[in-house]
């Protein structure tokens, strides 16, 4: 069988690479990585589409997306905190410092147990790159992940919303896409890895308009434990800002929570409807 050759370029000295049977079809085609983007360019106007772009760069790099850490709580910010169901303070000491994390400070939020699905809004300087390829059930792609430390039982869910501030992240318009997790310890430090959930039925946002984070512990629950959470990281942010933390202890109260709540079913599978407070 005639070889099929996949051509990578990296930068301006550019790298190439073949092997047979390649996804990337009869004719030659082309990837092109830049510091923010992945393009892949057909040799002629029925080239592949999304799906097949995604599985070429899967088998071309292995998918070696790296993630980019929005807090560390100790010196490294990139996005700024909005609003949120419950009480938050943005630098507070490390409960247990171990070798999962060792840092000094991480965040600390009480959930509010009036509030079904409470939640913290994370607004983002700039838009997130390369969204598509986190929000995909084909082969492996790469995952958000958070260091997180909690008193309430293994097994509880943790969930991510990428959105747009445009629409406030409202459920499901404003919410791209959807991601869970769930812890395995109590009273521990994990990192927990974030799996693709879903594309809301119902959704606006295309993932070139993401520019807002929403965290929610344990979201359709009456539930009011307190987590502490460290080092959340995902797509990288285009043209990213990095700000330094306060260096004081700044508890955040429900004050700036809005009045109302969304309140579509989540259950506990990888496939259902989260939502977020407004």
């Amino acid at each position: 069988m005639k070889a099929r050759h996949c051509r990578i370029l990296s930068g301006e000295g550019g790298l190439r690479h073949s092997f047979v049977n390649n996804p990337c079809g009869e004719n030659p085609r082309e990837i092109r990585i830049t510091n923010e983007h992945i393009y892949m360019n057909a040799a002629n106007k029925n080239g592949p589409g999304k799906a097949l772009a995604l599985l070429a760069m899967m088998a071309c790099f292995g998918m070696t997306s790296q993630n980019q850490i929005y807090d560390n709580f100790d010196g490294v910010r990139a996005l700024h905190y909005g609003e949120r169901t419950g009480v938050l303070d943005t630098n507070a000491k490390n409960p247990a410092p171990d070798k999962i994390d060792g840092s000094d400070r991480c965040g600390l939020y009480v959930r509010n147990g009036a509030k079904k699905f409470a939640n913290i809004k994370m607004n983002l300087p700039q838009k997130l790159i390369g969204v598509d390829a986190y929000a995909t059930y084909i082969g492996e792609p790469p995952q958000l992940k958070m260091k997180v430390y909690t008193a309430a039982p293994p097994g509880t869910l943790v969930e991510i919303l990428l959105g747009s501030k445009k629409g406030n992240n409202d459920y499901p318009a404003g919410t791209h896409s959807q991601y869970q997790a769930y812890t395995t310890k109590s009273n521990a430090w994990e990192e927990l890895t974030f799996k693709f959930s879903q594309i809301p039925q119902g959704s606006e946002t295309s993932a070139e308009q993401i520019d807002q984070l929403v965290l929610l512990f344990n979201p359709n629950s009456s539930t009011s434990d307190t987590y502490y959470f460290d080092e959340l990281s995902g797509p990288p942010i285009s043209n990213a800002s990095v700000s330094k933390p306060e260096t004081k202890a700044r508890p955040d109260s429900t004050s700036k929570a809005s009045n109302t709540e969304k309140k579509p079913i989540t259950k506990k599978t990888t496939k259902t409807k989260g939502s977020s407070d407004k």
